[in-house]
């Protein structure tokens, strides 16, 4: 296999010097969030990095908004990545649908970055909890393929759960042409027998409100209280925040 062609070394390509609205790779690099100017530079002399199809080793290559860069192989976003986390309240909607919304989630979460930024999972109008976003396409992929996500439901049920529906909920059902099952589930101290936690991987709530009906159970109120190792800790119903360098590296770990 050829190696790719790369701009050559020295003076820049005279389509590349410096015009408006054009940037210095390593600065575009910097600004994505990928690693620092110094760093990013570095990447550049190992070949790291690709503007439209070719490597560049250049200093001082000029991008701009219409070219396509790639750092290791993957594709570079023109903004810098957002991580957000809300605790969704009742009657607004998360959908990968688009189109217009009525209450859609981004209006709550719309000072959070200068455009949208997509929502990991759909979460309907009645479901509240735990709803992550991000404009970072690497790990929206990793997260929405990934089975292992580890997430904490508390359930609020039409009737009493009782023993026969917990070992028949264990079994496992075909949700959504998928083999979904429960990891735990419990009733919770201090409250009724129509109330219960659940903890699972990477199940959606419209998949869990669909396993409840199999075994005969309407869920009335459902609240995901973790997602991925995050809390709803410090976070009140209707509010957001950004993550943590140190929360993002933990997502980015999930298998």
């Amino acid at each position: 296999m050829k190696p790719k062609k790369a701009f050559p070394k020295g003076k820049p390509n005279t389509a590349r010097e410096k015009t408006e609205g054009t940037v210095r790779l390593n600065k575009f690099l910097s600004n994505a969030g990928i690693c620092s100017r110094r760093e990013a530079d570095e990447n550049i002399k190992m070949g790291l990095v690709q503007v439209n199809g070719k490597v560049v080793i250049e200093m001082g290559f000029q991008v701009s908004a219409t070219d396509e860069v790639k750092f290791d192989g993957s594709r570079i976003q023109k903004t810098a990545p957002v991580y957000v986390l809300l605790n969704k309240p009742k009657g607004f909607v998360a959908t990968a649908q688009g189109g217009v919304i009525k209450k859609s989630v981004q209006e709550l979460i719309r000072t959070a970055a200068k455009t949208k930024i997509p929502p990991i999972g759909d979460m309907g109008r009645p479901m509240t909890g735990l709803l992550f976003f991000t404009n970072d396409e690497v790990l929206r992929k990793k997260l929405n393929q990934s089975p292992s996500i580890p997430m904490v439901y508390q359930v609020i049920l039409d009737k009493s759960v009782t023993t026969d529906m917990i070992k028949e909920l264990k079994k496992g059902h075909v949700i959504f042409d998928k083999d979904t099952k429960i990891n735990t589930i419990s009733h919770l101290e201090g409250k009724s027998k129509n109330e219960v936690g659940i903890e699972v991987h990477s199940l959606s709530p419209a998949a869990l409100v669909k396993l409840f009906d199999a075994v005969g159970l309407k869920v009335i109120q459902m609240d995901r209280v973790t997602f991925g190792g995050l809390t709803k800790k410090d976070l009140p119903r209707g509010n957001w925040r950004k993550l943590s360098i140190k929360e993002v590296g933990f997502l980015k770990m999930l298998p």
